[in-house]
């Protein structure tokens, strides 16, 4: 399993070796599956961002990323990313999780995907709070049965009753 906070940071590499940037945010579709990696490099007009779609990332290992090509690296206006980690019109960090009984189990600090499976996301690292996470550590929700019955709004994620039984403590 993968966080993407374990993305965030890594260096892009084309597969010739040539740097082409670091990672900057993930974007999202609207199933909320990885579509693309925005990188850090810069573009003349502070609108635009550079991303590199999902399926022209060839490797996305523990220390870097490999893509394709340096056609794989397209800008798009920084409104068209809809949804991202942090820097979207849509952000999933700091999104309030609560269950469909209306219990706010936390917000999300980190997401989790399958290492080789897809990119479906799997699970939710959520915070109740700095003083929260020193003294409690933060919690860890995985989704036994994938994203069925789980909501991903705009202002809130919404998740089956359920799930506030399988909430697992980080020490």
């Amino acid at each position: 399993m993968r966080n993407v906070q374990q993305l965030i940071g890594l260096p892009v590499f084309l597969a010739n070796g040539k740097k082409a940037g670091r990672v900057r945010d993930v974007g999202f579709d609207e199933f909320w599956q990885i579509s693309c990696i925005v990188l850090d490099s810069q573009v003349w007009f502070r609108r635009a961002v550079r991303i590199v779609r999902w399926p022209d990332v060839t490797k996305c290992g523990s220390d870097a990323v490999i893509i394709r090509d340096r056609q794989a690296i397209i800008t798009i206006r920084a409104n068209e990313l809809l949804r991202s980690f942090h820097t979207g019109v849509v952000q999933l960090k700091e999104l309030p999780v609560f269950t469909e009984d209306g219990q706010e189990l936390g917000r999300v600090s980190d997401v989790y995907f399958p290492k080789t499976e897809g990119t479906q996301i799997i699970g939710y690292e959520l915070t109740d709070g700095f003083l929260a996470d020193v003294f409690e550590g933060r919690r860890k929700l995985l989704l036994p049965e994938g994203p069925e019955g789980v909501t991903l709004g705009e202002d809130a994620i919404l998740v089956p009753a359920s799930c506030e039984r399988i909430l697992e403590r980080d020490p």
